[in-house]
């Protein structure tokens, strides 16, 4: 194979990857559907090594399983999945947020601050959309300032998951009411560099999460 052959089918392989990954994250593609190789190459005008090539790397990243002699089927949203997805994080996110504490420069403190101020906004403004992406703002700016890139690498690998999660779950003031609440005390904590405190507190943040999540699970798989 020529190098710009290669190429090509590779660019073509992410480009497939990336948009059935979007429409896994953004539950376009419902839990449990069948991936037809056929369907998807016509959807998205290639061939069907990219595609398969696709799904074989979708798999490896837990969002699709491949069954022999049935298929590949994009995995169930369970119970079991948001409770052990949950407490990975909560261990990892617990982690980082003790390195933020120690390692972090001012300037990713004020940063940090920042976001957090313009996540107060949105709230306000009843814009819970961009909240939500402030929301995930915070969080990535603590993995990024820990200074961990093992644990940044780890935490990537279930990030999609996560996504997958909160794309579902019930947007409302209230909960971002009691997110919000969480981050400033969180934050409060870092300012002070008390990493114990910030732990603890963040610890308890994925925890709540993790219950408010599953507490809606019936209404999320009412909605695929």
């Amino acid at each position: 194979m020529q190098m710009a052959e290669y190429k090509e089918l590779k660019s073509k392989k992410d480009y497939a990857y990336e948009k059935i990954k979007e429409d896994i994250l953004n539950n376009v593609i419902k839990p449990g559907s069948v991936l037809n190789e056929r369907e998807l190459c016509v959807s998205l005008n290639i061939s069907r090594t990219p595609v398969r090539e696709a799904i074989l790397k979708l798999a490896s990243d837990g969002l699709v399983e491949i069954l022999p002699n049935r298929g590949a089927f994009v995995t169930n949203i369970t119970y079991e999945v948001i409770t052990e997805i949950y407490d990975i994080r909560e261990v990892l996110e617990g982690l980082a947020v003790k390195l933020f504490c120690i390692c972090a420069t001012e300037e990713e403190i004020d940063e940090l601050k920042r976001v957090l101020d313009l996540q107060e906004r949105m709230k306000q403004n009843n814009d819970l959309e961009k909240f939500v992406e402030y929301d995930k703002t915070f969080h990535h700016l603590i993995l990024k300032g820990c200074k961990n890139k093992n644990l940044k690498n780890i935490m990537e690998n279930i990030r999609t998951k996560i996504e997958r999660i909160t794309n579902l779950t019930i947007k409302d003031i209230a909960r971002a009411e009691t997110t919000l609440t969480h981050h400033k005390e969180i934050f409060k904590e870092i300012s002070r560099r008390n990493y114990v405190e910030a732990e603890k507190l963040m610890k308890h943040h994925i925890s709540e999460s993790k219950e408010y999540h599953i507490k809606n699970l019936k209404y999320l798989l009412g909605k695929l």
